[in-house]
């Protein structure tokens, strides 16, 4: 008998059971650390759920004349990214990340989903991946009118490095222009700090979508 395709294992749980059972296996301490830990963990990402529903059914109201009717939504692709929005949302651990992840779900019901689900679904997996500092980044370079010397780019209490770091990602995530900048060669000076770059229409739509709260 064929093993029904609604429960089997995603591979994050059948990676998961792997971990539980190697942190079990620790002499003495493996059962008690496996509690500790797997226990904590569903309770956390219990919590995330809840208070993202929460928060997020007091909002949805709140733009209730907003919201596209279902029979505009392509039924099949909303499932789809709801049910990766609903995992994404338990996993991440960033207040500021969920609130992210509220805009986008507020714009889904404001936009249907209809032939654009890859871009929507791109928009989604990358919000997942990117880091609070690379949101801020690509935020504040939407407010610039023209290409930014990365050099100019500055955080307090964060490394300029993190930051080249951070928009190169960006880059490759297609949200950001690149342009050569002044070109030294010798005298200890970093040619990446003064490259220019400059937010893309793709970057200005992503940052619409999801990080305007």
């Amino acid at each position: 008998m064929n093993e029904n395709e609604d429960e089997k294992l995603t591979g994050a749980e059948e990676r998961e059971l792997v971990l539980q059972a190697a942190i079990q296996a620790i002499p003495y301490v493996g059962s008690s650390l496996s509690t500790l830990y797997f226990g904590a963990k569903q309770e956390r990402r219990f919590k995330r759920l809840e208070s993202f529903y929460s928060e997020l059914a007091s909002e949805v109201s709140a733009i209730s004349d907003q919201i596209a009717s279902m029979e505009e939504q392509n039924a099949g692709a909303l499932a789809a990214i709801l049910e990766d929005l609903h995992e994404k949302v338990e996993a991440e651990p960033s207040q500021e990340k969920r609130r992210f992840f509220k805009s986008y779900f507020k714009n889904t019901l404001r936009h249907p989903v209809t032939t654009n689900f890859d871009e929507r679904k791109y928009f989604l997996d990358t919000l997942a991946e990117m880091t609070f500092l690379e949101c801020e980044m690509l935020s504040y370079l939407c407010t610039q009118s023209g290409p930014t010397a990365v050099g100019s780019i500055q955080k307090p209490n964060i490394d300029q490095y993190a930051i080249v770091g951070a928009i190169n990602r960006l880059k490759s995530y297609g949200f950001l222009m690149a342009f050569q900048g002044s070109f030294a060669i010798g005298g200890g000076s970093d040619n990446v700090l003064k490259e220019r770059v400059q937010v893309s229409t793709f970057g200005k739509e992503f940052r619409d979508f999801c990080l305007e709260t």
